[in-house]
């Protein structure tokens, strides 16, 4: 297994999961170990995700501070690249369901180099790594490993 990118991408599912407290303490993980990097219409997904789907309010102010640790871009900043990463999405793989809701979470990822960190199959086969969390918890285990060698 190569070890995670220096930087991840984190979508919306990542968010919620860990403000709902299911992988919290992967967050923490992955912010020692990488960079976190997200965009602001990612987090909206989050917060409305947590306040109408949820219906928990409450745990707005958990996502707050997750993503307070962050580096957040705006949509708009990835207009060049938005194009090529929704046809990518349309043709992927995995979906071929011609989705192309997440187009600013590939574009981030593709602009920034970075892997994704994602329990969304939609991005198999767009030129980007992705990892679920447990997947991303033996990566870092494994580079901590390495390194320590």
């Amino acid at each position: 297994m190569r070890p995670p990118s220096s930087t991840l991408v984190i979508d919306a599912a990542i968010l919620v999961a860990a403000a709902r407290g299911r992988s919290s303490g992967a967050i923490l993980q992955a912010a020692r170990a990488s960079t976190l990097v997200t965009t602001d219409r990612v987090v909206q997904e989050a917060r409305r995700r947590i306040e109408l789907g949820l219906q928990r309010p409450e745990l707005a102010r958990v996502l707050d501070e997750l993503v307070a640790e962050m580096t957040i871009v705006p949509v708009a900043a990835l207009a060049a690249a938005l194009d090529g990463s929704a046809a990518a999405l349309r043709d992927a793989v995995a979906s071929r369901n011609g989705s192309t809701r997440d187009d600013h979470v590939l574009a981030l990822a593709w602009s920034i180099e970075a892997d994704m960190w994602t329990a969304d199959r939609d991005f198999a086969g767009t030129g980007v790594a992705t990892w679920s969390t447990p997947n991303l918890m033996r990566g870092f285990a494994a580079r901590d490993r390495h390194a320590s060698r």
